[in-house]
């Protein structure tokens, strides 16, 4: 039988809350509904994505484009949102 003391005492620890994006088509687990470009692009990168820090982060909106979001610009994000990570443009 579970006390109600222990019943306070697990409600009171803090759940994790992932949440499940793409980036490039492919499913990345975040940790919290808050993250910034740097953060997800280094999620995607710990989960086996073949991109770098450096390359650009955009996010599909509601009209059908992609806006640009900085490393260190806050994202919140949400299931299924989807990002797309390319290489920075080199106009050289």
């Amino acid at each position: 039988m579970t006390s109600s003391n222990e019943v306070a005492a697990d409600a009171a620890l803090p759940r994790p809350h992932t949440v499940t994006v793409t980036v490039n088509g492919r499913p990345v687990i975040l940790t919290d509904h808050e993250a910034t470009g740097l953060e997800i692009k280094r999620a995607a990168i710990a989960q086996g994505l073949p991109i770098d820090e450096g390359f650009q982060l955009s996010v599909l909106q509601g009209n059908g484009r992609y806006q640009v979001v900085d490393d260190n610009e806050p994202v919140h994000v949400h299931a299924h949102q989807e990002f797309l990570a390319v290489p920075p443009d080199d106009n050289s």
